[in-house]
């Protein structure tokens, strides 16, 4: 799953054009993000407020097992990244 801070019809286009096969939620009342830390709230930012470029496993019981937050926004990991942090997080 993804959220990000944009309008919930923005979504959906932004998915196709990317190819995302996984639902998007939107957090653009920016409720949810300051509670895992993702929030970037730089004053000095043209787009103050946004959601940092960010990884979490989260476990069923809505415990978060695994954290990468990236410093680049245009950085993404790869699928084998989030892959091995599940298997150690898994043993």
């Amino acid at each position: 799953m993804g959220i990000s801070t944009d309008f919930p019809m923005a979504q959906k286009p932004w998915a196709d054009k990317m190819g995302l096969e996984f639902p998007l939620v939107s957090d653009w009342q920016r409720k949810v993000l300051p509670g895992y830390g993702l929030l970037e709230t730089d004053p000095n930012s043209m787009i103050y407020r946004y959601a940092k470029r960010s990884y979490l496993i989260i476990d069923k019981n809505g415990i978060v097992r695994w954290k990468k937050i990236l410093d680049d926004p245009r950085q993404a990991l790869t699928d084998d990244e989030l892959l091995a942090a599940l298997d150690k997080i898994t043993q």
